[in-house]
């Protein structure tokens, strides 16, 4: 688990190339050893930078992609946010990958997260 995979950016001097390498190798091994690889990225950090070469590598390798946002129709009292998960690992009944989308709400409580499907609140 990558807790921010900006601040290794930062520890390599800048070169988003070890960065790759380096996650290319974690990606490597996650198949060898049968694990998950998770890394946390702010795409904030990279929304002023000429090449977002990085973010596109780590997107290609994801087989699962998470992006919290806030509400596309801006604020509300009972909604905080909204989680968007793409899961490009699918495979159907005929050997083809398939992509999943799926669209959640989020509110965020005093000691948990409470997630539910738009409209659906309970």
């Amino acid at each position: 688990m990558i807790d921010d995979v900006s601040l290794m950016e930062v520890a390599a001097n800048g070169c988003s190339n070890h960065v790759l390498d380096f996650l290319h190798y974690c990606h490597t091994l996650t198949s060898e050893f049968d694990c998950s690889l998770v890394v946390l990225n702010h795409k904030d950090i990279y929304s002023t930078t000429e090449r977002p070469t990085s973010m596109l590598q780590m997107e290609y390798l994801a087989d699962i992609l998470i992006k919290a946002e806030p509400l596309a129709t801006g604020l509300a009292t009972d909604v905080h946010g909204q989680l968007t998960v793409l899961n490009k690992g699918m495979h159907n009944q005929q050997g083809n990958s398939t992509n999943k989308f799926h669209n959640f709400h989020f509110r965020v409580k005093e000691n948990c997260v409470e997630y539910f499907y738009p409209g659906n609140r309970s």
